[in-house]
Order: structure tokens, then C-alpha cells, then sequence
């Protein structure tokens, strides 16, 4: 029986990053390990269509977080923590562990966050560093940075001083949907391999403004491990490092999924449609998406419940043929089920995932089987 991993990280890996980890190893210090980081940053910078360097860090998404706190926070730093769930609740705590004064604003789970609210909260609670994400991976949620960065008053109102650093979770976006942060005058933008970017779990990245690399090399770090200034001092640009060892075979695995994710022009696109035409199926299907804002919904997972309850029955039905969903996190715990759609999703897959749910659902299921041609039409274009 094949088995179907639909779990928002770690996300299925095609053969060629798979075969990728294989090749022989080499030393971190040499030519041709100097080459390999070098082509993943050229890669990167593509991929965000920004400047400067992207630092890949042996960790997790959540030690890529702790990295930017490590760099922008210490005890005194006044920091906004804007939540609409589980992973933003988790930026909060990794950041307020530094001895940061902390102003937290929650928006309800399954809501997006609309940038009057940031621009609000900003205005109301002057700081030093404001903090979003911008795929809340528990609930489904995609937040518009780009509009709520640009929404950001200018100036700090109460003190005359310049806008917050902006630093951003984009561990579930980054691959799967356009990050700019660049262009959206993001200050840090922390992310990982085993999401969007379609390698296996152990690098975390990090990429800093202008701005913000001009604060990191001035204030310095609390840690040793995530000092982004030592780790700027080792890319070289005929020679990019680590200061440690760093695990050389996910850089290979990692160079091969962005060359898949590059070469597609329409990949972005790809993983949208795919996400709306598995919400149409799902609704056409009785389940309940939980982001009812279409606008707000993730290209790379959608979250959604049984009226009336019977969520965990669904589950475990999947799991018996063999697909692999995710359940709620935190208060949504046993209540929904997640799906994730970071690899290349199209109609084959899609038609196993709803007809495999309609399968799960027993005596709940609707036999009408318009959800097929429902999820049909929006994938193509109808």
C-alpha cells in the first residue's frame, strides 16, 4: 500500500533531492563545499528576489526563531507579538525568554491578521521589534505582510524614533508562496528546509534587511550558536561557510529542491490552485473550512473540521489507507484535521486526497459526488 504524507512539514521529497543526500561527503572547509553553499545562496536570492546573505543554520524553523531573538532582543528591548496562533504563540514565548518587555495582541484562531490591526497596535504600543508570521501553520491562516508592513506608521508616534524591526516567521511560507522580504522592507525573516522549501528537517534560514545587519554587527548576539555577525564573517564571497559544522548532506538535498521549485515558472500559482480547489472539494464534501476568509487562506495548508463532530473518526480512517493528515494544535486539538500541500499538488493528487476523505467520512459522507467535480472546476480555472 503507498502511504501519502500530508503532514506541514516534514512534507514528502522528490527522488532527485532524496538521491541528492547521497553523494559522497566533503570537507565544510573546501573548494567544493565553498561551491555548494555559494549556488544555494544564488538560488535563495532568486527564490526571495532579494539581496545579501541567506544564513542556513544546523536547526529547526523554532531555532531559526530563537536565532532572531537571540539578535534582536535582550532584556529592555520593547517587543509587540502579533498572534492568530499555535506558531505565533510559540515566536512570542522563544522571544519573551530573552527578558524582552512584552505587549501581546491576539487575533482568534482562523482569522487573518488585517494590517489596521498591527498599524494600531503599533501606534498604541511603541517598540522596538514587532513580530509576525506569515503562514500560521495551525490554523491555515496566510497573513499579507507586504500590506501590513506597509501600513506601519513611519515614525514611532510617542517617541520620534523610526518604525520597529519587523521580524517575521515565514518557517511554513518560504517555498510554498511568494516571501519578499526585501521588497516588503521585512527586517528578519526566519525559515526552515522541511516545509516549503521541500528537503528534509535540519536547516534553519535566516535573512536580515540592510537594517538589520547594520543592528546585529553593532549590538551582537546572546548566543555564540545563532551570532548572525560570526556567521556573516564566514561567507566570503569566494568562500561561504559556517563557523561549525554544518550537516552537508541536507545542503545537497536543499540545492536540488530549489532547482525543482525555480524551474517551474508557475509554481506559486500551482500550489493557490491547488489549495482552493481542495477547499472546494472539502466544502462540496459537508467538512467545514475553519479560515472562512477565502483571502486569508494558506496556499500550503488548509485546516477544517465535521459539523457536528467526528473529526478523530475521519483520521484515523486515513491513516488506515494510508494517508497521513495532522490533527489541531493547542485549543483546536481534536477538533480539526490538517492537510498540507507544499509538493507539487495536482489533479492526480488531488482526486486521492478528496476521494480518499469522501472513503474516510462512512455513514457522514454526501454520495451526491459533486465534490469532484466541484474541486474539478477550480483547478481548472471554471
Amino acid at each position: 500500500m503507498n502511504r501519502y504524507l500530508l503532514t506541514p512539514g516534514p512534507v514528502p521529497v522528490d527522488v532527485d533531492a532524496s538521491l541528492a543526500m547521497a553523494r559522497p561527503m566533503i570537507s565544510h572547509r573546501g573548494a567544493d563545499f565553498h561551491a555548494l553553499f555559494g549556488a544555494i545562496e544564488k538560488k535563495l536570492e532568486r527564490l526571495l528576489r532579494s539581496t545579501g546573505p541567506v544564513v542556513l543554520l544546523p536547526s529547526s524553523g523554532t531555532g531559526a526563531l530563537e536565532c532572531l531573538a537571540a539578535n534582536f532582543a535582550r532584556p529592555g528591548t520593547k517587543v509587540l507579538s502579533v498572534s492568530c496562533g499555535v506558531f505565533g504563540d510559540r515566536f512570542r514565548e522563544i522571544v519573551a525568554r530573552t527578558g524582552a518587555e512584552m505587549t501581546n495582541v491576539d487575533v482568534e484562531q482562523g482569522s487573518g491578521v488585517a494590517p489596521a490591526i498591527v498599524a494600531d497596535a503599533v501606534k498604541k504600543f511603541p517598540c522596538d521589534v514587532l513580530l509576525l508570521t506569515q503562514n500560521e501553520t495551525s490554523t491555515g491562516v496566510l497573513n499579507p505582510i507586504a500590506e501590513i508592513v506597509a501600513a506601519l506608521p513611519d515614525k514611532n508616534e510617542k517617541k520620534g524614533e523610526n518604525r520597529p524591526f519587523v521580524l517575521v516567521d515565514g518557517v511554513s511560507a518560504v517555498g510554498a508562496m511568494p516571501c519578499h522580504p526585501q521588497e516588503w522592507s521585512v527586517d528578519g525573516l526566519a525559515t526552515a528546509s522541511q516545509k516549503g522549501l521541500l528537503t528534509p528537517p535540519g536547516l534553519g534560514l535566516v535573512w536580515l534587511s540592510a537594517r538589520g545587519w547594520e543592528h546585529v554587527e553593532t549590538h551582537g548576539a546572546s548566543s555564540y550558536y545563532f551570532d548572525l555577525a560570526l556567521q556573516k564573517k564566514y561567507m566570503k564571497p569566494d568562500a561561504h561557510e559556517n563557523p561549525y559544522t554544518p550537516p552537508v548532506s541536507l545542503y545537497y538535498a536543499l540545492d536540488a529542491a530549489l532547482d525543482a521549485i525555480l524551474a517551474e515558472p508557475e509554481w506559486f500559482d500551482l500550489r493557490q490552485r491547488a489549495a482552493r480547489s481542495i477547499a472546494s472539494g472539502l466544502e462540496a464534501l459537508g467538512f467545514e473550512l475553519l479560515v472562512r476568509d477565502a483571502a486569508y487562506r494558506s496556499p500550503g495548508v488548509t485546516a477544517f473540521s465535521l459539523p457536528g463532530g467526528g473529526i478523530g473518526g475521519v483520521a484515523k480512517n486515513l491513516r488506515a489507507m494510508g494517508i497521513e493528515p495532522a490533527g489541531g494544535q493547542g485549543a483546536l486539538k481534536g477538533k480539526i484535521l490538517r492537510l498540507a500541500h507544499y509538493h507539487d499538488v495536482r489533479w492526480p493528487e488531488i482526486a486521492t486526497i478528496l476521494g480518499s476523505l469522501f472513503a474516510a467520512m462512512g455513514e457522514r459522507r454526501n454520495e451526491s459526488g459533486d465534490f469532484m467535480k466541484a474541486a474539478f472546476d477550480i483547478w481548472e480555472g471554471k
